[in-house]
């Protein structure tokens, strides 16, 4: 007899042989069981999750002679024509390649014809969804008023194709991708009845490369058993083009500690050995996924993927410790992109190590999102000198917390004398000034101020207040940070020779909102009086 593909081989023949997807499978056998079976069915799910074998262990189920518990017995004449594919009474039909209004005519045709041998006669139409719609609209009517022996059960991968008059006429089960756990259990079944030999964590790896398809899990075990040796993690790597975990927490540690030459010198690693960029892409978006969720987590480890282990997820936990949430939020955005960008890519190469340039080169960046990471990582970095203090160099006496000037913090800076005001028309220019000479000495903080305007007070303290944004306050924490500020009122001591104090914050009490938007307009009507002019006018109404 030819060889059998192990999917073929390890087809399940009955209900209890089915792995996973127990709300289906209890659902269907208890109509086997109590004789209440409908006339249509739509089993929808992704590939490999059983559709197919559910649908033939049904039609096998509702013509078995000896059913058990809703299950076929195996042995009895139908049992045996449709496991030998003799029957009669059981059609199947590719809608991928009979999608016409023709073929479905013809089987509407043969439906008036009773069954042969069983009580149903049972059509199976697979990938349903490629059906054109004229079939559709020639289906219909057979379908909502079938002959009582007539059994309809339609599998598709995407049911959101299929018009609702078809949808409304079937009984639908979601089939659901199976867990790592099932998936590999029963790779190692058929490891077992084949005589070969393969360690368990290379069956875990098969099982999580199959991405909850057992069809595409055989498969991929077939590939290694072909090798006509013990299938370990090595050989799957191999085969699959996958890297090791260590791989992945080395990368992973090279973004980061934004070590570029060695997150480049691992992506020539990976090509020279024959790695495909968008495996590897794919890899890293689940490594950093993994770091998310136990940055996010914590000691919680039910909120991660059911197949990990304790030690893995320590692993996971101690480097997201590196990253913050929305950094490691903004890396896993990368990689996905990059996914569907490899695809159309002429150089996967370049991409891969595009988007590794962009997870670790921030520091020049603008954008709100850049800024936030640095910000987050800043006020990181604040809690921590605030809880532990500043060691000063060369000191004998502990930690003393030492403000950004150099003094203790036991040292009070004086309070300033109360200042001039700065002169509302001055307002325009001086903003424009201050944005030049930042965009000098601190490039990040000109894209902050465009965020917000500067409004004058009485005291001489020059105020940015931020615009409505879900950022404002990130604006502010940043503007308000001490190296900034010192630099800002550097900035406006040398424009106007005077010592003004900058502060940000959020807008106060409406009339302190009104009489800063007063404040405000007056400064632009100053500025356009300087420059064009003033001219009384009388206002005839």
């Amino acid at each position: 007899m030819a060889y059998q593909a192990l999917y073929r081989q390890w087809r399940p023949k009955t209900f209890s042989q089915m792995v996973g997807q127990s709300a289906v499978l209890g659902s269907l056998r208890n109509q086997v069981a109590t004789g209440r079976v409908a006339h249509a069915y739509l089993f929808c799910g992704s590939r490999g999750t059983g559709k197919t074998s559910t649908a033939k262990i049904l039609a096998k189920a509702i013509n078995c002679e000896h059913p058990e518990n809703g299950d076929p017995c195996g042995v009895c004449d139908n049992c045996r024509r449709m496991e030998l594919d003799e029957s009669l009474d059981v059609i199947e039909i590719d809608a991928a390649s009979n999608n016409g209004v023709d073929e479905i005519r013809d089987l509407r045709d043969t439906v008036k014809y009773p069954p042969q041998y069983g009580k149903y006669k049972v059509y199976i139409i697979d990938e349903v969804h490629m059906l054109s719609t004229s079939a559709f609209n020639a289906l219909l009517k057979t379908l909502e008023e079938p002959p009582a022996y007539i059994v309809f059960i339609l599998a598709t991968t995407e049911p959101q194709k299929l018009p609702e008059t078809i949808l409304s006429r079937c009984q639908r089960f979601d089939f659901g991708r199976l867990s790592v756990s099932d998936i590999q259990g029963r790779l190692a079944e058929a490891v077992a009845g084949t005589g070969a030999e393969a360690t368990p964590g290379a069956l875990m790896r098969i099982a999580r490369a199959a991405e909850g398809g057992m069809r595409d899990a055989f498969s991929m075990l077939d590939m290694c058993l072909g090798y006509g040796r013990k299938v370990d993690e090595e050989l799957v790597r191999e085969i699959l083009g996958t890297s090791d975990r260590s791989f992945l927490f080395r990368f992973a540690e090279a973004i980061g500690s934004e070590n570029i030459s060695g997150a480049l010198g691992m992506i020539s690693e990976l090509i020279r050995t024959g790695r495909d960029p968008a495996v590897f892409a794919k890899e890293m978006s689940a490594h950093f996924r993994a770091l998310l969720i136990a940055k996010t987590c914590g000691e919680q480890q039910e909120g991660f993927q059911e197949d990990i282990t304790e030690e893995d997820y320590s692993d996971y936990l101690r480097q997201s410790g590196q990253f913050t949430v929305t950094r490691l939020m903004r890396i896993m955005e990368l990689f996905m992109s990059l996914e569907t960008e490899m695809r159309y890519a002429s150089s996967p190469r370049l991409a891969l190590e595009n988007a590794v340039l962009k997870c670790i080169v921030r520091t020049q960046e603008t954008d709100a999102q850049s800024l936030m990471d640095r910000i987050e990582e800043l006020e990181k970095k604040l809690a921590d000198l605030a809880e532990n203090g500043i060691e000063r160099a060369g000191g004998k006496g502990g930690k003393k917390k030492v403000s950004p000037e150099g003094e203790t913090s036991g040292s009070v800076s004086p309070t300033p004398a109360a200042r001039a005001p700065v002169d509302p028309g001055r307002l325009p220019d001086l903003e424009r000034e201050l944005t030049a000479e930042l965009r000098k000495r601190a490039p990040a903080l000109p894209g902050i101020l465009r965020f917000g305007t500067l409004q004058n007070v009485t005291d001489g303290t020059l105020i940015w207040r931020p615009k409505e944004s879900p950022a404002a306050s990130a604006y502010i924490n940043s503007l308000n940070l001490a190296k900034n500020k010192q630099t800002i009122e550097g900035i406006l001591k040398e424009l106007t020779g005077e010592a003004i104090s900058f502060r940000a914050e959020v807008s106060g009490k409406a009339d302190k909102a009104d009489s800063g938007a007063a404040g405000q307009e007056e400064a632009h009507i100053r500025a356009l009086i300087n420059t064009f002019g003033e001219q009384p006018v009388d206002v005839v109404e």
